[in-house]
């Protein structure tokens, strides 16, 4: 029973950062009706100008904290703006193989830069050590990384439900034609999603990248977190939630009971396996919106 509630804290702390980066997902995917899969590699971009910062230039948390967000504010315009305007109104797949491709792009960037190595951050981010609470031994880094990824995600909630642009959003997300009818700009509101996306996409980078050192594989998060995505809904910020710490706590109690057992990384292919499972059971995820077409 012990062994169980420590897999459970653990997954927990590590299923909150896949929660971030299935909502960094569906904020694309709520407006545009587009599939990010270039969010993926954002996790790598966030680590290494993180990495940067606080390694390179010696630069205080705050700070570097700030200047990575801002590099994912800007990334975030600047693919809307250039790859993506483009395309609207064009077949649905365009703009698909435009995020796969931004994603080799992105991907090929951390390949020039870190060339192949991996860094760490060390004490510079977040703490290293560990609490130990009764029987349970809790780590620093994924306990802080998740009290700041639950943050993030209750500011972003409140940034939709109490801010103008998060309220313009909202009707974006429901009905195009109607957010234009009432006013509503919706090439911006478009940006504002890949602007947010990207934001939340490089934090999650700089969190993985202080838990598991910065690589390029880092982007493998960025495929676990689309598993939580298609597991919650593709248009519900709380089945990313719910799916995102679902994820995470299959995933301990895989490396405690199962993956001794299996040769191989079965920690990455039983997410996979469960969204099969989950998929073939409800096509739309568990919270996601059943489209339903009268002949």
């Amino acid at each position: 029973m012990e062994e169980i509630l420590k897999s459970i804290v653990l997954g927990l702390s590590s299923g909150g950062i896949y929660a971030l980066l299935a909502i960094c997902y569906v904020v694309i995917y709520k407006s545009t009706r587009v599939f990010p899969f270039s969010q993926a590699a954002m996790l790598i971009i966030g680590a290494y100008v993180m990495w940067f910062c606080l390694i390179v230039w010696n630069l205080p948390v705050w700070l570097g904290f700030l200047i990575t967000c801002g590099t994912g504010a800007l990334m975030g315009m600047a693919i809307e703006r250039v790859f993506m305007r483009p395309l609207v109104g064009q077949p649905i797949l365009a703009p698909i193989v435009v995020t796969l491709c931004l994603m080799l792009l992105l991907r090929g960037v951390g390949i020039l830069v870190g060339k192949g190595n991996i860094q760490g951050f060390g004490e510079s981010f977040l703490p290293q050590g560990a609490w130990e609470v009764g029987f349970l031994h809790l780590p620093k880094i994924q306990v802080y990384g998740f009290f700041l990824c639950a943050a993030l995600i209750a500011a972003l909630m409140l940034f939709y439900d109490k801010t103008r642009i998060g309220l313009g959003m909202r009707v974006v997300h429901e009905d195009h034609v109607v957010a234009q009818n009432l006013g509503i700009n919706v090439k911006r509101v478009f940006q504002y999603s890949w602007v947010i996306s990207c934001m939340i996409a490089v934090v999650a980078g700089m969190l993985l990248g202080n838990i598991q050192g910065v690589g390029l594989a880092l982007d493998a998060n960025g495929l676990i977190a689309i598993a939580a995505v298609l597991f919650g809904g593709l248009e519900s910020f709380a089945g990313a939630i719910i799916a995102g710490l679902a994820i995470g706590i299959l995933q301990m109690l895989t490396i405690s009971y199962i993956a001794p057992l299996l040769p191989g990384e079965t920690t990455m292919m039983i997410p996979f396996v469960f969204l099969l499972v989950i998929l073939f059971l409800k096509p739309y995820g568990l919270f996601g919106l059943v489209k339903i077409e009268r002949l």
